[in-house]
């Protein structure tokens, strides 16, 4: 059995129009059962590395929060804020846990969604990205790990939840459904991210994936995300390519006559 975690970065939901944030991110971080409780072990460790034990009242990771020097950050001197993020990091790369990500460059699909269902329609890049993660994790799951399940777990999100099990359900049930899933267990588990720690390290991983994502499209991007994306590279290196075209491309060429 695998633990998939989903999170996203990017998310303004259906205003597409915000220029700080002018891309989407949706992240699947493929976790085998076997190293579930290792890594929370060691993520546990480096928090006590650097907050003590206990750790503060409401504990929890947040890239922005990191980056900002927020909540619990927010007595963090700059090197001390530059490593911990680094070993967070880190703790992915060495345990070599996949990481899958599909992007949306929302002024495309903007445009996308005023060309196809007028300008009265708006989709939820959330909802547009979710099967095309599933559809690559399932490939992943069947390729590289003997057709073993993934039990997906996302961050407690209310105004998705409906549209995300029912993205779910037609994946793996739906005949006339394009995309399809095998390798997915039943239904998705909603959490509190502050209940979770690997939660907060997808939603680490997904923050720095999109920073890559918009450098690589020559947007403007800190030095400080920069240094972070040797290991991107690495984390987002383990995906099989089951389909390698973009969101938007794949949806013209097979849903639209």
């Amino acid at each position: 059995m695998n633990l998939v975690y989903i999170d996203e970065s990017g998310n303004t939901g259906l205003n597409l129009k915000d220029s700080q944030q002018p891309v989407f991110i949706l992240a699947g971080m493929i976790l085998p059962e076997s190293k579930w409780f290792l890594l929370e072990k060691k993520f546990l460790n480096i928090a006590i590395k650097y907050f003590g034990s206990p750790l503060p009242h409401n504990f929890e990771v947040h890239a922005m929060d990191i980056k900002n020097r927020r909540r619990a950050f927010k007595n963090m001197s700059f090197p001390e804020q530059l490593s911990f993020r680094d070993e967070m990091l880190q703790l992915l790369v060495k345990n070599k846990i996949a990481i899958i990500h599909r992007k949306i460059i929302k002024s495309k699909f903007s445009t996308f969604c005023e060309k196809c269902y007028g300008s009265g329609i708006k989709v939820n890049p959330y909802i547009m990205a979710l099967p095309f993660v599933c559809m690559e994790i399932d490939h992943h799951l069947r390729q590289k790990n003997n057709d073993k399940l993934g039990m997906f777990i996302f961050d407690e999100q209310k105004e998705i939840l409906d549209d995300a099990e029912r993205s779910l359900r037609t994946l793996r049930l739906d005949s006339e459904s394009i995309l399809k899933t095998s390798n997915i267990v039943e239904k998705g588990f909603f959490v509190d991210s502050s209940k979770s720690f690997a939660l907060q390290l997808i939603d680490l991983a997904a923050y720095y994936i999109r920073k890559y994502e918009e450098n690589k499209l020559m947007l403007p991007v800190s030095n400080f995300d920069k240094q972070t994306f040797d290991k991107i590279e690495t984390l987002t290196s383990t995906g099989v390519g089951s389909n390698t075209e973009d969101i938007l491309e794949w949806v013209k060429n097979h849903c639209i006559k």
